[in-house]
């Protein structure tokens, strides 16, 4: 056994490139990179959200937590599948053909390959129960709750979940026995085919992401609100298809992957479309933050602010009056409608028109002065009583 040849026989007329073979390598940190950086920035936002803003720390921030930190030996560690998705750059590197890889950095690769099937695992769970335990406390009245479709179908994948991940992770652990068998082909062992596994693992969570983007659009329509509200929420919870989109790829890479003898190359693509899984499950989980999160910045007022800013007349020392109780007797009306016209002149024509026409009366109306500003009004008021033909 030749551990330092290649790990697959080359195609006929090709010659191995064991040094510096080609490579995606550039393509591969710049997709982890940003993967890596969302979820990171939707665990960050969620947190400070729920535990700053609402001071809110519930179980399902303990699920997010899990699925979020550790490391390559924890339980539910995003960062634990990340480092092991990095350190495939430098042995044996991405989109790398197996024959221009060295027999003995197979083994390597292999350990890393496991480590990232049993953090996926591990995440993926984590995230989609937080995401319906959540749904559940907003969607589903204590009350009537078991009786609710919609309850029951958050209970179900909960469960499928919960239970065929931990069945995965231990399948996983046992596929060879003894268990360094499974990365290091120089250890003898009994082991099974792990390709049924894994087409099954991709198959769960494509069906499980289908179902809960389905499960709160029957809801959302049966909320009594505007079509536009309603298609807004609908529009926020559909954003789940972006995770059922991810799903969708990593199971066709993984049955891709498990057919092709070329396996190192196709690895590629299969911790692209995972990573992008579990990116997309922090995302839909952080979603019901970004709401508070603006409202609490302030970055809509900002906005209309600035809006208004670029496109404001500059002030012309004008007012507007708004009168709020009657005016009574024939005549005064022509005088309160040319008093109201203030706001179209300029202030010395505005104070003969306001003495115009009303001399002598003793009508008194009350009246409320706004100051407005090409089109604002800063919300200056207050409640005068004018005496409309006198001095003013």
């Amino acid at each position: 056994m030749d551990l330092d040849g290649p790990a697959l026989a080359p195609p006929a007329g090709v010659i191995p490139q064991l040094d510096n073979p080609p490579n995606e390598n550039g393509l591969a940190i710049g997709v982890l990179s940003a993967c890596a950086a969302f979820a990171t920035a939707c665990f960050f936002m969620r947190g400070y959200a729920r535990v700053f803003l609402l001071r809110k720390f519930q179980v399902e921030e303990v699920l997010v937590i899990i699925a979020y930190v550790g490391h390559s030996q924890c339980l539910g560690c995003f960062w634990g599948a990340t480092y092991c998705t990095l350190a495939l750059i430098e042995t044996p590197g991405y989109f790398v053909h197996t024959w221009n890889v060295r027999l003995r950095d197979v083994i390597p690769t292999q350990y890393y390959v496991l480590i990232f099937g049993v953090c996926y695992s591990c995440v993926l769970p984590a995230l989609k129960v937080g995401i319906l335990v959540e749904w559940c406390r907003v969607f589903a009245p204590i009350g009537p709750r078991i009786k609710s479709p919609f309850w029951i179908g958050c209970a179900t994948i909960i469960f499928v979940q919960i239970t065929a991940n931990i069945a995965i992770i231990v399948a996983l652990n046992l596929q060879c026995i003894p268990h360094k068998a499974i990365y290091d082909f120089r250890v003898q062992g009994d082991c099974f085919d792990l390709y049924k596994l894994q087409v099954a693992s991709a198959c769960i969570h494509l069906v499980c992401d289908v179902v809960i983007f389905l499960l709160p659009q029957r809801i959302i329509w049966t909320l009594k609100m505007s079509w536009r509200k309603r298609l807004g929420v609908s529009f926020i919870f559909g954003l789940g298809l972006l995770a059922c989109v991810s799903a969708a790829f990593r199971c066709a890479v993984t049955v891709a992957h498990g057919r092709s003898a070329d396996s190192v190359y196709t690895l590629g693509p299969l911790a692209f479309w995972a990573m992008a899984e579990m990116t997309c499950g922090f995302f839909i989980i952080c979603l019901p933050c970004i709401p508070k999160i603006i409202q609490e910045t302030g970055l809509v007022r900002q906005l209309k602010k600035m809006s208004k800013g670029s496109g404001r007349k500059p002030y012309d020392g004008s007012y507007e009056l708004q009168t709020e109780s009657f005016v009574s007797g024939k005549g005064n009306r022509a005088g309160i409608d040319r008093a109201k016209e203030m706001n179209l002149m300029g202030p010395s024509e505005s104070t003969e028109r306001l003495h115009d026409g009303a001399r002598g009366l003793a009508i008194t109306q009350t009246t409320q002065f706004v100051l407005s500003e090409g089109g604002r009004q800063p919300g200056l008021s207050g409640a005068r009583n004018a005496r409309v033909g006198g001095t003013y």
